[in-house]
């Protein structure tokens, strides 16, 4: 399956699932669902974006722009982080001045058992592909899909707690608490992905020889992949490591991801590096 296809694939895949999820959450009222909904449409743009933003990063380099087209994949990044904040100010916004209250209801389970069951179906397809590609793009999706599979195991978890809040204190709404973890993830999400690509815009390579080497001699250990470029960038007082690695074809997306964690956390004992962002080729 071509990553295209693939993509095309999971983007109506996501759309499905973003859109039972609204209806419902609309339908009964439940503001946690309409937030977890509005990130899903979200992951649907993204995937949509990706593929505009593929085939223009992938022209060749120019006298207008002899670098290539690379760095569209950072503000396109930028405008995702954006729009994802401004949506969390949205969902801040409705939990004051939403006056409705949602009342639990089976058919609520039913459809997220079901998005459950679709977003599994996304997530087997990525990762069944990725693994024998190692396609960053691919990656990242994956990465998003993953993410709105555990958002939405947790309002599942907030529906089954609203089922038992006659047994609560009156106080306590389980749907405005949702809605608030909800928005503060959301937060969250937006300004790293913000931050993480204007470091990438930046073109100011420190070219520090001496801290190159020590990386390479750090990462020795790590035999599952070769480093084929590093680039360090000054940030005041720390720096960013952007790494580029080849990895063994044989390597499974789980164990990659859990590779990328440790070389982030090996490397950052290092009080110099701030940043790392590592890419497989």
């Amino acid at each position: 399956m071509k990553e295209k296809k693939l993509i095309i694939i999971t983007a109506i895949l996501n759309f499905i699932s973003a859109s039972l999820k609204i209806m419902l959450g609309i339908f009964f009222s439940f503001s946690t669902l309409i937030a977890d909904s509005i990130q899903s449409f979200l992951d649907f743009i993204t995937d949509v974006v990706s593929l505009l933003v593929n085939k223009i990063g992938k022209r060749r380099a120019n006298k207008t722009y002899p670098f290539g087209y690379g760095q569209v994949y950072y503000l396109s990044n930028i405008f995702t982080g954006i729009l994802l904040f401004l949506i969390g100010l949205f969902i801040v916004y409705g939990i004051f001045t939403s006056k409705s209250e949602f009342e639990p209801n089976i058919l609520i389970l039913i459809g997220l058992l079901v998005v459950l069951l679709i977003k599994g179906i996304a997530i087997y397809l990525i990762k069944k592909y990725v693994n024998s590609t190692k396609s960053e793009l691919l990656i990242e999706s994956y990465k998003e899909s993953k993410t709105d599979f555990i958002s939405t195991c947790v309002v599942l978890l907030v529906l089954i707690l609203s089922f038992f809040e006659k047994y609560i204190p009156s106080f306590i709404n389980f749907d405005k608490i949702g809605s608030i973890c909800m928005a503060l993830y959301i937060f969250y999400v937006s300004v790293k992905i913000i931050i993480s690509n204007i470091r990438g815009i930046l073109t100011n390579d420190e070219g520090n020889e001496e801290l190159k080497e020590v990386i390479k001699k750090e990462l020795e250990e790590f035999k599952e992949f070769k480093i084929t470029n590093i680039r360090i960038i000054k940030m005041s007082f720390y720096y960013s490591v952007f790494l580029q690695i080849d990895v063994n074809n044989s390597i499974r997306i789980r164990d990659f991801l859990r590779i990328e964690k440790k070389i982030k956390r090996h490397l950052k004992t290092n009080k110099l590096i701030k940043y790392i962002d590592i890419e497989p080729i």
